[in-house]
């Protein structure tokens, strides 16, 4: 049954920035960055099957735009201050993110993953996108 109290987000491409009724995912996008503290949060080693989520940390007392990064609902690090407005700036913008860890770049005092996100597009969008991907060449209006 439709509750017409509940609110919900208008679809919007992310390429020509129009309301649509429906988006195709027309690529992934990683988008790296470095963690850190993980030497103050047990010494964890970030891996491929962690599930790993960020937690934006207001209240933190050294950084208002501290980001937590979790592991099963652990705390083990956080978002490299260099990083992490820009990464909240793609959480916010972005909501359907995932996180993933790079196996082979677990430092001692630092760690590199990635957040990732389908790059949604509308219906004349993806069409565009995906013949100028055939030929070779950039989409232009």
């Amino acid at each position: 049954m439709y509750n017409k109290n509940i609110l919900t987000m208008p679809l919007i491409c992310f390429s020509c920035k129009e309301e649509a009724p429906r988006l195709y995912i027309d690529q992934v996008v990683a988008n790296p960055f470095t963690v850190v503290g993980m030497r103050f949060r047990g010494n964890h080693k970030f891996k491929k099957s962690d599930n790993i989520t960020l937690e934006f940390d207001p209240s933190n007392q050294y950084d208002k735009n501290a980001i937590k990064v979790m592991v099963d609902g652990v705390h083990r690090a956080y978002v490299a201050k260099d990083n992490n407005q820009y990464i909240g700036d793609l959480m916010r913008r972005y909501p359907k993110y995932s996180v993933e860890a790079h196996v082979n770049k677990n430092y001692n005092l630092s760690a590199k993953l990635d957040l990732v996100f389908g790059w949604e597009t509308c219906v004349r969008c993806h069409s565009r996108l995906r013949s100028a991907r055939d030929w070779g060449v950039c989409p232009s209006d």
